[in-house]
């Protein structure tokens, strides 16, 4: 891959679209076999931004870009049924902000914001904390870098929030919320064995409400949501569970993005040498461009509560609709050599138009409240990486297959600190 000036054109600079064409009567085995590619395929076959297809006998339409975003994160479009219910309880479950619409997903939303924007400062300096701390208790030992992240930020959250717990919990508490992630695409036995951790962690979490609000605690994060209010009414204990783990597990999620860091800075030394040079622009743009150019989430799923109209056609109510976090962040209309590992483009291109979590604030209004928080701890993750403690890289497989969600090194990134 090489590097180049690039920039993000705005979206009236994109071609015309001539409408939303099929692609096929049924791409439910091309959707299995292609992954993370399925749009970006598709795209090239009908010629346009979007396409209609049936997805397990369901109508759908598929869209990335500018367009398709900012249809999307208007609003007009419900969580609850647009993605299976085997995912839907892992990585969001009823009652939570996302599942939520009109004012009573901008309360609540409004909240979860505060909690990760206003905190995200401490939320790092912890990061690097217990980053060092797994650090020192690996040198000398192979180990995956996707582990050990994953240790690392599940302990900082727990302490973000107002927790202290014992380390054994912790690093049983790090791997049920990895399971959520690791598991949301699965079916079947293992699919199952996630869920029944997630119901775990659920009564967990639920515990934790209920006793800050019989002392009265109101102070920390697990105080504020067991005291929170929408309606006059506190939430219910399951919601204000729900939504603990809402912020604890996209912070453990993070740990594929520092995986994939350290696999950039493998695979691009002058970047590794730029940001050891301490510039904090350097590095900004570097973590900007991880999260733009590998692959996080495929897509992100709603089902029109109100009509709407994409690329010149009417939609009704009711149809299903997938925006391509992948392909909206690969694509050309809005990325110069999109797949190119090119940071530079960030030297004058606005990373509000990634969506790698959701929308995207350049290019729709629902952008991952975490958002913020998740660059700051790439970031961070960089800056240990290059100044911290040296590790050698071992042979192993580097590939990063696009089948696979959520995608990963295929080797955990493994490394061996010195």
């Amino acid at each position: 891959m090489t590097a180049s000036a690039s920039a993000v054109p705005r979206p009236s600079d994109r071609p015309a679209e001539a409408g939303v064409p099929t692609l096929a009567a049924d791409a439910t085995l091309r959707f299995v076999r292609d992954g993370y590619a399925f749009g970006i395929r598709g795209y090239r076959e009908v010629g346009a931004d979007a396409f209609r297809t049936r997805l397990m006998g369901r109508s759908v339409v598929v869209a990335r870009g500018a367009e398709a975003a900012h249809v999307f994160g208007a609003g007009g479009f419900r969580r609850s049924g647009a993605i299976p219910r085997s995912t839907m309880h892992l990585l969001q479950d009823e009652g939570s902000v996302q599942t939520l619409e009109g004012e009573q997903h901008r309360e609540r939303r409004a909240l979860m914001s505060e909690f990760a924007e206003g905190g995200r400062g401490t939320l790092v300096s912890l990061f690097r904390s217990e980053w060092e701390a797994e650090v020192e208790k690996s040198v000398g030992v192979r180990v995956q870098l996707l582990d050990l992240a994953s240790v690392a930020l599940a302990r900082a959250a727990l302490r973000w929030v107002g927790l202290a717990l014992p380390a054994a919990e912790e690093k049983e508490i790090a791997a049920d919320l990895r399971s959520m992630i690791d598991r949301a695409a699965s079916v079947g036995p293992p699919n199952w064995a996630a869920r029944a951790r997630r119901r775990r962690m659920e009564d967990w979490a639920g515990g934790l409400i209920d006793d800050a609000r019989a002392r009265g605690e109101n102070i920390t994060i697990v105080g504020r949501l067991a005291h929170h209010e929408e309606g006059g009414r506190r939430l219910d204990t399951a919601v204000a569970a729900v939504e603990l783990l809402n912020l604890l597990r996209p912070v453990v999620a993070v740990a594929r993005f520092v995986a994939f860091a350290a696999h950039a800075l493998h695979h691009h030394p002058d970047w590794k040498a730029r940001v050891g040079e301490g510039a904090e622009s350097s590095t900004r743009w570097m973590a900007d461009e991880v999260r733009r150019f590998y692959p996080f989430f495929p897509v992100i799923g709603g089902v029109a509560t109100d009509p709407f109209r994409l690329h010149g056609v009417d939609f009704p109510t009711g149809q299903w609709m997938l925006l391509d976090l992948y392909g909206t962040d690969h694509s050309p209309h809005l990325w110069r050599q999109p797949d190119a590992f090119d940071p530079f483009r960030f030297a004058d291109a606005s990373p509000k138009a990634i969506v790698a979590q959701g929308a995207g604030e350049g290019l729709g209004a629902h952008r991952c409240p975490g958002e913020l928080a998740t660059s700051d701890l790439i970031a961070a993750a960089l800056s240990l990486l290059v100044s911290g403690r040296p590790y050698e890289v071992p042979i192993q497989d580097l590939r990063i297959s696009l089948r696979r969600t959520p995608a990963r090194p295929e080797s955990g990134m493994a490394v061996i600190f010195a």
